[in-house]
């Protein structure tokens, strides 16, 4: 990282992205904020309660508006202009607040991955070993782009040499950190494909109108948009190895803040459809501090959380739960449907079932109620078990032959 002294043509001298980092950082992150927000709202007022993906972003917002401030010190210190027009000082707190702002940076689009990935395996529902896959690809992207942070601030030793001309310190190759980056960098583009494409392929499986299919994966696949951004911010890190450091870098910087707004954005969609229908006046505002017409969004009485989106799919999942009440639920019918032929409680039995006096057939006694209700919104299958008895009227006449005498 060169310190000025070189002379500069004026047109080239008068470059400034300062301005243009500011801007941009500062719109984006309005507006995720306001998409988080909205998040929240669904989520703490309409439905009642928050889940991990929604700590997951509160965390990613805070770490985009740290990003802000750490931006707006740089460019005060005139990061965005070329090294040859700053004195020392200038240039060392640019270099410094440019290397801060990347540590938040990073984060504000690596923790909405995972808040993706708690939001997905809550509503898609994957196979126990699927569920674990995408954690470990959120976790292992997070553990990477991390990577590229220590690599920053320990490829000089030591490392306020970076910032600091007086002191002389010995450092790696500025490459090392671009390569490296670069690997980091395309693996985040790769994660974010992933869970954009995962529902898309899920919903094509479910039986499903297709106008609902469309909607419900372009809601949930939007995120394909910050893999896009994360491949054009891929084409930037080159600027870190650059001599003209706080200058090259300023897209980086600006495509950072993108990133990550673009992902918390994308996150935050597929969990507004409640208050879409408050503000589109398909639901009237309820006076109540819990909203009764959206109770449907909430928890279920399983403790899960049920909504037009979160979804269940047979065989995995909370599917299993169900299954396990069905399977209480017959277990249940079949005990009552044998209190008919037991010997010690037989004449019990044909006063509960009901005995034609006419015909001696035993009539098997109602069907108990399913233990669980169905949820009112969502995807799921049912089941029909039949179970059905035979009587056999001369075991009755020899039972009571042997009782009656």
């Amino acid at each position: 990282m060169a310190a000025p002294g070189i002379v500069l043509p004026p047109d080239i001298a008068a470059q400034n992205k300062g301005p243009t980092i500011l801007a941009t950082s500062i719109t984006v992150t309005v507006l995720s904020t306001l998409f988080v927000a909205a998040r929240l709202f669904v989520r703490g007022r309409i439905i009642g309660t928050l889940y991990l993906d929604d700590y997951f972003m509160i965390a990613a917002m805070i770490c985009s508006w740290v990003t802000v401030g750490a931006s707006a010190n740089a460019v005060a210190h005139g990061s965005g202009r070329h090294a040859a027009v700053l004195n020392e000082e200038q240039l060392s707190g640019a270099i410094l607040w440019t290397m801060v702002g990347f540590v938040p940076g990073v984060l504000s689009f690596a923790l909405p991955k995972l808040a993706v990935v708690a939001l997905l395996t809550r509503m898609m529902n994957p196979a126990r070993w699927h569920a674990i896959l995408m954690w470990v690809l959120a976790v292992w992207c997070l553990v990477s782009l991390m990577g590229c942070v220590a690599i920053l601030f320990g490829q000089c030793t030591p490392t306020r040499a970076m910032w600091t001309f007086s002191i002389k310190g010995e450092c790696w190759s500025p490459w090392v950190l671009v390569n490296y980056s670069i690997y980091a960098g395309s693996f985040s583009a790769f994660t974010d494909l992933y869970f954009a494409v995962y529902p898309a392929i899920v919903l094509c499986n479910l039986q499903l109108n297709l106008k609902k299919k469309i909607a419900l994966s372009c809601a949930l696949g939007i995120g394909s948009v910050a893999t896009v951004v994360a491949i054009y911010k891929t084409t930037r890190i080159p600027g870190l190895a650059s001599p003209d450091f706080v200058y090259d870098t300023a897209d980086l910087t600006i495509w950072t803040a993108v990133e990550g707004s673009t992902i918390m954005i994308a996150a935050s969609i597929p969990i507004l459809k409640p208050l879409m229908d408050l503000l589109l006046g398909r639901r009237a505002f309820s006076s109540n501090k819990s909203y009764p017409q959206y109770e449907k969004y909430g928890r279920s009485r399983s403790g899960q959380a049920d909504s037009d989106i979160e979804m269940s799919r047979p065989g995995v999942g909370r599917s299993r739960k169900r299954q396990g009440d069905k399977r209480a639920a017959t277990t249940t019918t079949i005990s009552q449907l044998e209190t008919v032929v037991d010997a010690e409680g037989f004449e019990d039995g044909r006063r509960s079932a009901g005995h034609d006096s006419q015909t001696g057939i035993v009539s098997p006694p109602a069907l108990a109620p399913p233990l669980t209700e169905p949820p009112s919104v969502g995807i799921m299958r049912t089941d029909h078990v039949t179970v059905t008895t035979t009587y056999d009227a001369e075991v009755d006449k020899r039972f009571l032959a042997n009782r009656w005498g």
